[in-house]
């Protein structure tokens, strides 16, 4: 299949490296159409970057990863065509008003999960937040998988959005399922209590407060604010593990409490 297979019908987004348009393939299906830049393409470093994005998304299946349905890699052809979702992402939906309780979870937990699939499978993704989280029917997926790394590069680049970045990452360190944690943390933090647990005026404000300011307290049950608190501690070696995260954020959706 080639990018000429679909039928553009109009833009949905224009960022740094590419374009992505709402299409539809020859089956009919919409889908979300990916096509890199032309100083992609002819970068080597931001094609080969563009291909791991085409080949990650084709190859990684599970229930809550946005699913890659076509690509080609590389060249002038080159695109991914993805899964659509017209009702857009959790941050639109976040803008909206605070989620139900039951709501609320659910993302969590679906995120949660396809975040601890990457991990066990020795990826990171990077940018946890939610504009890269997009809502189905009943679903939520994690998506943009193009700043998707190896647990074990050895190259200092990372990706990332300073409000979700971990501390030791604005120190030089290496990210790693820890800081992918913290951001995951962040999204919990502002997904459950309708706000972002550090704030900041500008990048340099926002740092310190990533590195100084301890979490506030939640109006949660107090099970579930500590837990969210340990998986926003300073130092990784502290910080609460995902998995053990999620094991009491679905405890604590059994019987549901009030979120308020």
């Amino acid at each position: 299949m080639t990018r000429r297979d679909f039928r553009l019908e109009m833009l949905l987004g224009l960022g740094q490296t590419a374009q992505v348009h709402l299409a539809r393939a020859p089956d009919g299906t919409r889908v979300a159409l990916k096509i890199p830049k032309k100083e992609v393409r002819q970068d080597p470093k931001l094609a080969e970057r563009f291909a791991q994005e085409v080949a990650f998304s084709l190859s990684l299946r599970h229930p809550h990863l946005v699913r890659g349905l076509a690509g080609v890699p590389f060249g002038e052809g080159a695109f991914l065509a993805l899964e659509y979702f017209p009702e857009g992402t959790l941050e639109d939906r976040l803008r909206q008003g605070p989620l139900p309780w039951e709501e609320a979870v659910k993302a969590l937990l679906h995120v949660g999960e396809a975040l601890g699939f990457l991990h066990e499978r020795g990826l990171l993704h990077q940018d946890v937040k939610p504009s890269n989280v997009f809502v189905g029917q009943g679903v939520y997926k994690l998506g943009d998988l193009g700043t998707l790394r190896r647990v074990d590069d050895p190259s200092g680049e990372y990706a990332g959005s300073p409000p979700y970045l971990a501390p030791e990452l604005f120190l030089g360190a290496r990210p790693s399922p820890a800081s992918d944690a913290y951001a995951f943390g962040v999204l919990a933090y502002e997904v459950l209590t309708g706000r972002r647990p550090f704030q900041g005026e500008d990048l340099e404000a926002l740092r310190m407060a990533h590195l100084l300011t301890p979490p506030p307290r939640t109006p949660l049950p107090p099970p579930l604010d500590r837990a969210l608190r340990r998986l926003l501690a300073k130092r990784p070696e502290d910080r609460l593990g995902l998995k053990a995260f999620l094991r009491v954020l679905a405890e604590a959706s059994r019987p549901s409490p009030s979120r308020r």
